[in-house]
């Protein structure tokens, strides 16, 4: 269960205001379509958790617990610097669309997901897990968490909220539980 919690708590609060939440909005905002926009990003979540959770598996036995945890230590920590950077510009970031608003939610977020650090840590989180794929329902949850909002408010009243404070708040909780948990693990803590 500590997969499904840290993978739950840490997606939902890097994706909130972050640049899948953005690109979410601003395609839904753009084509009237929620539905498609949010099936398409969840199915990128999932096809990218399984491989993750699948990476996990294979690499846990092969790494100490102490080195499991420190890696979660450095996720967490990597995880809450990219929340520190820009917020996503309202402008929109694709040109027209050839694809469908459902193949356009599905290849975008998933390139997104990729170049950020939450499937590294879905990744870490299941290796040090007896029940790995129980990552699977929190990365799920957290990004749906973190979405739903962003596409239901629509681009003006999302914009109105102060996602600077709230993604630096969140990554410096996450930078702080990240040397915690580190330090804890070489007893320094």
């Amino acid at each position: 269960m500590d997969a499904l919690m840290i993978v739950l708590v840490v997606t939902l609060l890097s994706q909130a205001g972050g640049r899948l939440s953005g690109f979410a909005e601003r395609l839904a905002e753009r084509t009237g379509r929620a539905m498609p926009v949010l099936a398409g990003v969840m199915l990128a979540q999932g096809i990218l958790a399984v491989v993750a959770i699948r990476i996990g598996i294979m690499l846990g036995p092969q790494v100490t617990p102490e080195t499991r945890t420190l890696l979660l230590a450095v996720a967490l920590t990597l995880v809450g610097i990219g929340m520190m950077g820009r917020l996503p510009r309202p402008g929109s970031p694709f040109g027209s669309v050839h694809l469908g608003v459902f193949g356009i939610a599905t290849l975008g977020a998933g390139w997104i997901l990729l170049m950020e650090s939450g499937p590294v840590l879905i990744a870490i989180a299941a290796a040090r897990s007896p029940l790995p794929w129980a990552a699977w329902p929190g990365a799920m949850l957290g990004l749906a968490g973190a979405l739903l909002p962003a596409i239901l408010l629509g681009t003006r009243e999302w914009r109105r909220l102060a996602w600077r404070a709230i993604r630096v708040f969140g990554g410096a909780a996450l930078i702080l539980s990240g040397i915690i948990v580190g330090l804890s693990v070489k007893g320094l803590i």
